[in-house]
């Protein structure tokens, strides 16, 4: 596993460092960037979903900081832990950028933004913790540790057999209480038995109760 911790690695040079936020989305991603030689400016561009595009965005901002006459030597990046796991965080460190995964439910967020919630508001203020993050600032939000890939599959399937188990518990109720309407009760969907309660009760027509369900 790779460890985040709450306090940044090494003191940063902002003339030669990228500082980038990415906002993930399936149909696209929004980068927000402060780039070397343009501290004043928040540069942000929308790119296709992948980490092709995303290395070329990273080029082309190197290229615009070269343009003014600064090198980027160092790249750090965040984006918010999600639905996409962690791969590209992982991806990025092998391409010698570092990373911080933000916990989402750490960042403090205005209430008028969150109503006026857009990806471009999202990147700019994930590159706005980032940044006071990096200067120290306490209670900015907290990094998550990124896990090797084994570890991740692990989680996943922990968290996928949860869900299953919370959906299975769901539809069960919402069956015993359809049943009940109908005068079943104590009506279980997981038991081998679960057919003798509803041979037992006939409906008005005299029918088994299973027969006018299944048909």
């Amino acid at each position: 596993m790779s460890p985040s911790s709450n306090i940044p690695l090494r003191a940063i040079d902002y003339d030669h460092t990228l500082v980038l936020a990415i906002e993930l989305s399936n149909k696209s991603w929004v980068l927000a960037a402060q780039v070397p030689g343009f501290p004043r400016t928040k540069a942000q561009r929308t790119i296709e979903p992948n980490k092709n595009a995303l290395l070329a965005a990273i080029d082309g901002y190197r290229a615009r900081a070269a343009a003014v006459g600064y090198a980027v030597d160092r790249v750090i990046t965040t984006y918010e832990a999600g639905w996409s796991g962690f791969w590209l965080a992982r991806w990025l460190v092998a391409q010698g950028v570092e990373v911080h995964v933000v916990q989402p439910s750490s960042v403090p967020v205005d209430r008028r933004l969150r109503r006026a919630k857009s990806d471009g508001i999202d990147a700019e203020l994930l590159l706005r913790t980032l940044l006071a993050w990096l200067r120290g600032e306490p209670r900015v939000c907290s990094m998550a540790p990124i896990p090797d890939e084994a570890d991740e599959d692990a989680r996943r399937s922990v968290r996928e057999r949860t869900e299953l188990l919370s959906d299975r518990v769901g539809l069960t109720n919402r069956i015993g209480a359809v049943l009940a309407t109908l005068g079943v009760n104590d009506y279980n969907p997981l038991l081998q038995s679960r057919r003798r309660p509803l041979r037992a009760n006939d409906d008005e027509t005299n029918a088994p109760l299973e027969i006018t369900l299944e048909g």
